[in-house]
């Protein structure tokens, strides 16, 4: 038995042929697309986010370049850290010790009178610990303007923290009577 087809029965198979081509063809592609799509997501997120890093890429690299001249400004800084302070390691009292012999030494060239001295208490301030020592002495003008001139040559520098100055009980000599605070600086630990 022959099936009869008709031109409008062919036309209906052939579109619908084509309807499922066309169906098994989008369904094929929506994946593709789909991953088109997260892969251009992608890019654009990398294409910000290096345009974001480049700068910081750039200073590192300068950064990197410059690492000896870094270095070497870091090692004079310390080397002039040292001369103006004491360095964490030592102890305070040791310091304050020291200090007082320096001072000792610096009277004694200079000819001034100590009386008396002591290490007092300092503060932290700024990153650094002040270590004071009191002292009473008793010096001429020229000797007292020696003396100090003595101390601005010393290193790890000596600091005048206060200085009063009173006719002393020898005003036949001239001599003044001095209270002073001195005081070095320490890293603070």
């Amino acid at each position: 038995m022959r099936i009869p087809f008709s031109a409008s029965s062919f036309r209906f198979l052939r579109s619908r042929a084509g309807l499922s081509v066309g169906l098994s063809a989008l369904a094929a592609l929506v994946p593709v697309f789909f991953a088109a799509g997260w892969l251009m997501n992608q890019w654009f997120s990398a294409s910000a986010a290096f345009e974001q890093g480049e700068p910081r890429l750039a200073r590192l690299l300068g950064l990197r370049g410059a690492a000896q001249q870094v270095r070497e400004a870091r090692e004079a800084a310390g080397g002039a850290l040292l001369s103006a302070a004491y360095s964490s390691e030592l102890p305070a009292d040791r310091i304050g010790t020291d200090l007082q012999q320096r001072l000792r030494t610096a009277a004694d060239g200079t000819g001034v009178a100590i009386s008396g001295s002591q290490v007092v208490e300092g503060k932290m301030e700024d990153g650094f610990e002040r270590v004071v020592v009191a002292m009473s002495f008793e010096a001429s003008h020229e000797q007292l303007q020696q003396f100090l001139h003595m101390l601005t040559q010393q290193t790890p520098t000596v600091y005048v923290d206060s200085l009063t100055l009173a006719a002393g009980r020898r005003n036949a000599n001239g001599h003044l009577a001095v209270q002073a605070r001195f005081c070095v600086l320490r890293q603070a630990p």
